[in-house]
């Protein structure tokens, strides 16, 4: 099908339009920086340029859409609710799926809309099945406007109440894992509010069935079949991190630093999976325990890991000898590093290349020497640090044939030095910065060929 995404950039949007694309589907996405779009996307698409909040948008690529995933809104938490940002919320969730609906066609076979389990707000220990009704709070109002926008759309309607999503990158649980990595995560409060989960995998493959499955239909839960209390997610995730669990953190504190959104947190909502299971979805993630295990293994060993993605339209066998010119590494390194090459121990990259060179790092000077230590041309390569600032830099760089082009991988492990005081004190600051370094080679990357579509 001709499936159109919304919140394509989105956590659950980049692995969606992934699978998607696999399945064989031609995709489209609306997002408002086509730059951003080309830098970050992990499936080739078309891209519309535009605002839904602003209104309609009227592009040619909108005229044979035959599906819709609606995955459209900005964040809700990790700050305070001011009323600008409660205005911001309501309308990039509503306003923008009102007028989703009108640049849409009238023949559209389905849309799949990415609502929120929080349109039940707190209930206690009552479990939620779809017809519970919906709560009086202000994300519990957004959502059900925000359902009640989605219902007028043409076609068959699904409405995904998403709930939180776990994930190895991203999400909820990257801003948890810093207090609980080092030591002091706790239960929020007295920990025996409801928690409703789902792993990323599963909340794509509702999605996913959600498209294609004619039985779909109405609101869904998206949701794991085991939630928990937030005493036992805290000790699960301590567990899989291999901590103790810290002290508690007071509701008090929250609400001093989160206002109103510290609800979102603090809300109890015991989720049911009844209705999924009974249409037949098999979830890979049903425990807490092994979604968390799947997740954190790579910290256990205090080890700090980045991952990106992004799609090239072009082969790897083209794509690859980019990357065999060690002075590549320069034009696709940020110029505030000050990146030079003193030397090369091999005139092209290959199997044991030393490369020896300078940079500054937040303006101090540091000299590296990398070694290519794994080389399988036009595939993979591995850079490992032999000396310079880091106890450990693992750069893995990948390149998977993907539908016509090239899904370009960058996996980095890395440790800092003088270990958990290190850690302590840098790791936001480095991970900023490894962030921004490899946002620019995506940019970088995405310049060098305009079409994106194999």
């Amino acid at each position: 099908m001709k499936v159109l995404i919304t919140g394509a950039t989105g956590l659950i949007g980049k692995e969606l339009g992934k699978k998607l694309a696999s399945d064989g589907h031609e995709i489209t996405v609306i997002s408002r920086s086509l730059s951003k779009a080309r830098e970050v996307l992990p499936f080739p698409c078309d891209v519309v340029v535009g605002d839904l909040v602003q209104g309609p948008l009227h592009d040619k690529k909108l005229e044979n859409i035959e599906a819709v995933i609606n995955l459209v809104g900005e964040p809700v938490i990790g700050m305070r609710w001011t009323e600008e940002k409660k205005k911001n919320i309501f309308q990039s969730r509503v306003n923008a799926t009102e007028n989703l609906i009108k640049s849409l066609p009238g023949d559209l076979r389905v849309f799949v809309h990415g609502s929120a389990i929080g349109i039940y707000g707190h209930c206690g220990e009552t479990i939620l099945r779809e017809d519970h009704q919906a709560g009086m709070d202000f994300l519990s109002e957004v959502s059900k406007e925000w359902e009640r926008a989605a219902s007028h759309a043409p076609g068959r309607k699904v409405f995904i109440r998403t709930s939180i999503v776990l994930a190895p990158h991203g999400g909820a649980l990257e801003q948890m894992l810093f207090p609980f990595r080092a030591g002091v995560g706790g239960v929020l409060g007295d920990g025996k509010h409801w928690m409703s989960w789902i792993h990323i995998d599963d909340i794509v493959g509702l999605f996913a069935e959600a498209l294609k499955n004619n039985d779909y239909v109405g609101p869904i839960n998206g949701c794991s079949p085991h939630p928990v209390t937030n005493r036992e997610f805290s000790e699960v995730l301590a567990s899989s991190l291999n901590k103790k669990l810290g002290p508690a953190v007071p509701p008090i504190a929250l609400k001093a630093l989160f206002g109103e959104a510290s609800e979102v947190v603090l809300s109890s909502i015991r989720g049911s999976a009844e209705k999924a299971m009974a249409l037949g979805y098999e979830f890979q993630y049903p425990t807490l325990r092994n979604a968390l295990e799947n997740i954190c293994s790579a910290y256990k060993e205090g080890e700090e890991v980045f991952y990106a993605e992004q799609f090239v339209p072009q082969p790897p066998e083209k794509l690859f000898p980019f990357f065999r010119d060690p002075h590549n590494l320069e034009a696709i390194t940020p110029p505030s590093l000050n990146f030079n090459i003193q030397s090369v121990s091999t005139a092209e990259i290959e199997q044991g290349t030393l490369i020896n060179y300078k940079l500054k790092i937040r303006g101090i000077p540091a000299s590296w020497v990398t070694e290519i230590d794994e080389w399988k041309p036009p595939f993979r390569f591995v850079d490992n640090q032999k000396k310079g600032p880091y106890q450990l830099w693992h750069h893995t760089h990948e390149f998977k044939p993907f539908l016509g082009g090239t899904l370009m991988i960058d996996r980095v492990r890395y440790k800092l030095p003088l270990g958990y005081l290190g850690w302590l004190t840098a790791s936001k600051m480095v991970r900023k910065d490894v962030e921004e370094i490899f946002k620019f080679r995506r940019g970088y990357i995405a310049r060098m060929d305009t079409p994106r579509k194999p």
